[in-house]
């Protein structure tokens, strides 16, 4: 590979599609780690891995779990039949049903249900759910502050998402938990930034993407190392830039010619250091993939065909593999699989694209049983939103408070946690539309603030990590955010004060 192409397709590539300054910000200086955050503990069995994956475009996700209960005392089946009409699973037979779901309210609030099973198409899911492997967010999405009915959501007394029904702001939001700001960095990217020194190389980004750039995993001091799913050996496939963006045309000459000009150009003040620390790494990083990927062992674990998302969790299940030799104790992976905005043929849509998610995600559970790490792992999917819970004659539109799936060994399984909302849309009081959309009931705070603690961040630094958290939690010991994970040997004790207002 030439040297121009190299830096080209490392994350400097997208230096062509933005500024020069907020790029180098982006990636920031890779010797900033926080080495006073390091782990006591130095064993090799002490690795821990999140997996984000991004459904974007707005999941229908009052498809993806559904009431089961078709009489007596619970008959939600039958009212989300009557609500969703021609958007609904027409038979409740047809439901991968769950094994007596045990149900985790938050801040008091509960679902309005009792029987659940999840859409025909996923049947893995419901045998992970089953197996206590897998957990159900109900009614999740991004607040500032908890908002309890319609007359909270109206008034300007308390501070509401900005652009809660926009895919860009939502999107953003997810990503970074700070729904007040347009200007935030990135969740994952804030948890680099706190225990990236934890892992023995230091020169390789505990932020590995399968998707490009991206805004979950830029930091203050970290951004993300792209690669791709063909990753092997032979080629190491780094990305330059995410799917959507052209890599042909105008937009490729200028990108290439203000690297080369950069390349060309001796710095004589703070970029100049940034920009070779960062060159100089990403070139160190690289070789560390190389040499790595030639050790993955080969697997039993068969992926299903045709299937992009597998095809990105077969390659984080190829670095995961050979994570001593990347010196990796802690790691993050970002994933984006699209194509969910249905406003249109969503049944048929749903119908495609879940069942691809439910294999794609048993087949890279069963990977990581067979790498010995399942409980150091834990996978988590989000979506800009749900959708209205009314038709729109062919699908749904843009929503608020949605569904979400949490899966891995070190979860407390076989749970719903939150609040899923009663399938009526003129007297439940967290409706705020004549389409069905619903406050969410758990706030990204809280479920990130688990998986926080669990993967090893301090209590005291998680007003860094969630600035808004304190709206929502107040750590105390033995008292977690949701009780979603197991936190076997408790949480890091650190006590290192933090700028909590650093987005």
């Amino acid at each position: 590979m030439k040297r121009r192409d190299f830096i080209k397709n490392l994350g400097c590539g997208a230096m062509g599609s933005t500024t020069l300054f907020s790029t180098l910000a982006s990636l920031g200086s890779m010797n900033g780690a926080l080495a006073n955050n390091k782990f006591a503990d130095t064993d090799s069995s002490d690795y821990k891995a999140i997996v984000c994956i991004l459904l974007s475009g707005g999941l229908d996700s009052y498809n993806l779990l559904i009431p089961a209960g078709t009489g007596g005392a619970d008959n939600g089946f039958n009212e989300y039949l009557g609500l969703r009409t021609d958007l609904a699973v027409q038979n409740a037979n047809l439901l991968n049903r769950f094994t007596n779901p045990v149900h985790v309210g938050v801040r008091g609030k509960s679902s309005a249900y009792q029987a659940f099973g999840a859409h025909p198409g996923m049947p893995e899911m419901s045998q992970l759910f089953n197996a206590g492997k897998l957990a159900y967010m109900a009614n999740i999405g991004t607040l500032v502050e908890p908002l309890s009915n319609y007359t909270d959501y109206q008034n300007n007394e308390k501070k509401k998402p900005l652009g809660i029904y926009s895919h860009s702001d939502q999107q953003m939001q997810w990503q970074t938990s700070v729904p007040q700001s347009r200007d935030a960095i990135g969740m994952g990217g804030r948890l680099a930034d706190l225990l990236h020194a934890c892992n023995d190389n230091e020169e390789l980004s505990m932020n590995i993407s399968l998707a490009g750039k991206n805004l979950f995993q830029r930091g203050k001091n970290y951004a993300e190392y792209a690669i791709s799913d063909n990753i092997n050996a032979n080629n190491v496939g780094f990305e330059s830039l995410p799917s959507g963006w052209s890599n042909s045309g105008l937009l490729t000459e200028l990108r290439n010619g203000a690297i080369d000009n950069m390349v060309s150009e001796t710095y004589s003040n703070l970029l100049q250091k940034t920009f070779a620390t960062t060159t100089r790494q990403s070139i160190a990083a690289f070789d560390s993939f190389k040499e790595a990927l030639k050790k993955v062992p080969s697997f039993t674990t068969t992926f299903p065909n045709n299937n992009s998302l597998a095809d990105d969790l077969s390659a984080i299940s190829r670095v995961m593999s050979v994570r001593n030799e990347l010196g990796a104790k802690r790691q993050i992976f970002f994933v984006d699989f699209g194509g969910w905005d249905m406003h249109d043929n969503l049944v048929s849509g749903l119908n495609e694209r879940l069942p691809m998610v439910s294999a794609a995600l048993k087949a890279f559970y069963d990977s990581t049983v067979e790498l010995g790490i399942s409980d150091k792992v834990t996978t988590f999917t989000i979506s800009d939103f749900a959708r209205t819970i009314t038709s729109n004659g062919q699908g749904s539109d843009h929503g608020w408070g949605g569904n979400t799936m949490v899966m891995g060994g070190a979860v407390n399984g076989g749970k719903i946690y939150g609040a899923f909302p009663q399938m009526d849309i003129f007297t439940n009081p967290v409706n705020v539309s004549f389409r069905g959309n619903f406050i969410p009931a758990v706030s990204t705070d809280e479920l990130y603030a688990e998986l926080a603690l669990w993967y090893g961040v301090s209590p005291a630094d998680l007003c860094y990590a969630l600035p808004n958290l304190g709206n929502f939690y107040s750590y105390s010991a033995n008292n977690y955010p949701l009780g979603l994970m197991n936190m076997t040997g408790g949480v890091s004790t650190i006590d290192r004060p933090q700028n909590c207002l650093v987005y």
